[in-house]
């Protein structure tokens, strides 16, 4: 009696760890079977994340490029302009510094403007000579020249210290005036130049 109460009990028994065995098994492969579908979603959205990034940086990368290449245009644009107006203004500051230190040149620029004005533009009388007096030195002889003789005896030849270097000449009547000071030379110059400046620094041989 005794062995078929203890058989008894050890089937019971056995048949409840062979049931939480089972049981286990159960739960371990859902936890398995979940755990692999977490491990799948993270690995999922880390290929997203990766792939959202490389597309970010592409973006950005292309961006930056882009940007690099317009600054780089306008640093070229800029210090072509840079050299350019450099050489222009020591070139026509030059210039014109010749001219109007050089005595037959100054002498011959106020005659020419003195008769054309005379034969093309009305009477002489219309006409005043603006310039400093430190000029005079520049015009040694130049009053025995008929027309400038006749501004100076009408006394037409006005000075001016405010003119360093150079000389005006004024419409009496019209009150408009024509000026030949340093800074409208090198004015003058400077826009004749500065396209054929650049054009000769920076055009490629084969694009001539």
């Amino acid at each position: 009696m005794i062995s078929k109460i203890q058989e008894l009990t050890e089937k019971i028994y056995q048949e409840g760890v062979d049931k939480a065995q089972n049981q286990a098994n159960i739960l371990l492969k859902e936890a398995e079977e979940k755990a692999a579908g977490l491990i799948n979603d993270a690995q999922q959205k880390a290929d997203n994340i990766i792939l959202e990034a490389e597309r970010k940086s592409k973006e950005i990368f292309h961006g930056l490029k882009e940007e690099l290449q317009s600054i780089s245009k306008q640093v070229i644009a800029i210090t072509k302009q840079k050299i350019t107006d450099s050489i222009v203004i020591d070139a026509s500051q030059t210039i014109s510094k010749r001219l109007l230190d050089d005595k037959d040149f100054f002498k011959s620029l106020i005659l020419e403007l003195v008769r054309k004005w005379d034969m093309g533009n009305g009477s002489i009388d219309d006409l005043s000579l603006v310039l400093s007096e430190e000029q005079l030195e520049k015009l040694d002889g130049i009053f025995k020249s008929g027309a400038l003789q006749i501004l100076q005896n009408k006394k037409q030849i006005l000075f001016d210290p405010s003119i360093k270097n150079g000389f005006q000449i004024i419409s009496n009547s019209e009150g408009f005036k024509v000026s030949f000071s340093d800074e409208d030379l090198e004015n003058f110059f400077k826009k004749f130049m500065k396209p054929r400046i650049q054009e000769y620094l920076f055009t490629s041989p084969e694009n001539e």
